[in-house]
């Protein structure tokens, strides 16, 4: 799927999101993720699981309430409060993208 410009993989697990990343099948630009994912493992586990394969793949946190990002989030995320507009998630992964280190090719 493509959505803004971007190919877009989809996720309904933590478990899942674990297991896509570990798979390398595919070259992750970002990653968006909910807090609470109705699981044992959170978003935040999420996220520093893909920071421990790709150390500074930027990360949006999605969130109804307010959390504590600054203490759980890895470093050089945003958190977006939903409800929000699609909008918002672009605008968070193109700020993010555009601030990263330039890829050695």
């Amino acid at each position: 799927m493509v959505d803004a410009g971007y190919a877009v993989r989809q996720a309904t697990t933590a478990d899942a999101a674990i297991k896509m990343l570990d798979a390398k099948d595919f070259h992750f630009r970002a990653l968006i993720t909910d807090v609470n994912l109705k699981s044992k493992l959170t978003g935040w586990d999420v996220a520093r699981h893909a920071r421990e394969i790709v150390p500074d793949l930027p990360v949006i946190y999605a969130t109804s309430t307010l959390h504590e990002w600054e203490s759980m989030g890895v470093p050089n995320s945003i958190q977006i409060m939903k409800p929000y507009a699609p909008a918002q998630i672009v605008t968070a992964v193109s700020q993010l993208l555009n601030a990263a280190p330039a890829a050695e090719t």
